[in-house]
């Protein structure tokens, strides 16, 4: 079983500390290390990625470490890795050409 670390309360996110295969069941871990929820991962996630604690509809926050950190830009499900294909950053523009070889060098699935 995989664990993932919510920073804070308001997070829609949680930080992988192993990698994470599709389908394996991670348990979500809070600040103060107490088990929080355990759902199951939609698709492989690398360590130290994100993996959505909840929903994301386009233009719904990213929240990581109580902050806005991202924009989800298409449908992010429960359980989907939170990254370049799903979500842009509020803080760096990356160019399409970048985020395209970065889903090419990770093997994200995309819909």
């Amino acid at each position: 079983m995989g664990k993932a670390l919510r920073l804070d309360g308001a997070d829609n996110v949680a930080t992988v500390l192993a990698d994470v295969a599709k389908g394996e069941r991670v348990q979500i871990i809070s600040d103060q290390n107490e088990i929080i929820a355990e759902i199951e991962a939609l698709q492989a996630i690398p360590f130290g990625n994100k993996i959505a604690l909840a929903p994301l509809h386009p233009g719904d926050h990213l929240i990581k470490g109580g902050a806005a950190v991202g924009k989800a830009i298409k449908p992010v499900p429960l359980g989907q890795l939170a990254h370049v294909q799903n979500i842009r950053s509020l803080n760096l523009d990356i160019p399409e050409t970048m985020i395209r070889e970065i889903i090419t060098q990770m093997n994200i699935e995309e819909d």
